[in-house]
């Protein structure tokens, strides 16, 4: 095997991460060093106890629908599944033995059906679901596979499960972006997310004129804060203590107003899947406009419940926790549990 079929068939696996016809090709180019008939990707619903097979090389819509729908049941290999880990290699021959696949019925009712006679796979991920396996197919006349068949196939797995967990995380960053984009524009205020370095990483309409607004990317705006802008995102981004929420007042050129209300967006935030770093969060109510009062943004943006929203309503106006439980009514131990959640879900500290 020559270093640039290799290289070719590495270079297909990371560009099968956005183009599933290098995936493809890659595959085929295994399937010829491997000298195998048939090979596909898998996947185990290990909760339903069902295989799916995809990405086939050489397809033959027979004999996969076969084994989905009638034969994957009995596949032998299920019962060593479990003793893999990630990166190894179940072989048919080496692991199930020649006389245990003469008397299967997997072998003699399906295999043999459609020429085949023996075949290896290769768990490349588990998750608590699912597993993903990457399998190939030798015909009856090209006789068993082989450990050290499997062997020689070694130097791609590391890169076929790096490529498959980018590829994973690509379609969950694509489809969280979506989702969080759709949500926060039906808010009824704007709302912009900010990195530590300015960087607007995801907002509503209004929030994106409100960005050009409050950080004109150098330019001079004509709305003035009562307070420094930068200061509210960069106390808001401190990984080690963000701080609690910021209000400043904008005033227009014309005379209008607005509300600056700026939060940390915690990394572990649903939002923040998409960038796994703190940022911050800031949502603009104009004057004139729909009221947008803080346990609103709290509630739909970060999940609190009443009681909370309404502990976080109190502390915002100064108030000590004492003074806040017997205002609300409640034990003081109360408080504290629920000023506890409050701290996990937004990422702040004090």
């Amino acid at each position: 095997m020559d270093q640039a079929t290799m290289h070719g068939a590495i270079r297909g696996l990371y560009e099968g991460i956005l183009d599933p016809a290098a995936w493809q090709q890659s595959l085929r180019a295994l399937t010829a060093i491997a000298g195998t008939t048939h090979a596909s990707m898998m996947v185990w619903d290990t909760v339903r106890d069902q295989v799916t097979v995809n990405e086939v090389v050489n397809p033959v819509e027979e004999l996969f629908l076969a084994y989905e729908n009638d034969f994957q049941a009995m596949d032998p290999a299920k019962a060593f599944a479990p003793r893999l880990v990630p990166g190894a290699w179940y072989v048919d021959a080496r692991d199930l033995g020649h006389q245990a696949m003469a008397r299967h019925p997997f072998y003699g009712e399906f295999f043999h059906k459609f020429e085949l006679g023996s075949y290896m796979a290769c768990l490349v991920e588990r998750q608590p679901h699912y597993e993903v396996y990457f399998s190939m197919q030798r015909s009856l006349a090209q006789g068993n596979f082989s450990g050290d068949d499997a062997q020689r196939l070694d130097w791609v797995v590391p890169h076929m499960r790096s490529a498959i967990a980018i590829r994973d995380r690509t379609l969950a960053l694509s489809t969280m972006t979506t989702l969080a984009t759709r949500l926060i524009e039906r808010l009824a205020f704007a709302v912009a997310v900010y990195s530590p370095d300015r960087r607007l990483l995801l907002a509503n309409t209004a929030g994106e004129r409100w960005a050009r607004r409050l950080d004109p990317l150098g330019k001079t705006t004509e709305w003035q804060l009562s307070r420094s802008f930068m200061e509210m995102l960069h106390g808001a981004c401190d990984p080690a203590k963000p701080q609690a929420a910021m209000a400043a007042r904008a005033t227009g050129p014309n005379g209008s107003q607005a509300e600056v209300l700026v939060l940390p967006l915690p990394a572990s935030h649903a939002f923040a899947s998409t960038w796994q770093t703190p940022a911050a969060l800031v949502v603009v109510h104009e004057a004139g406009a729909p009221s947008v009062l803080l346990d609103s943004v709290m509630r739909n943006l970060y999940g609190l419940t009443p009681a909370e929203t309404r502990l976080v309503a109190r502390l915002a106006t100064g108030e000590g926790l004492p003074e806040a439980s017997r205002q609300m009514r409640i034990r003081h131990e109360t408080a504290r549990t629920q000023l506890k959640a409050i701290f996990l879900k937004t990422g702040c500290t004090s």
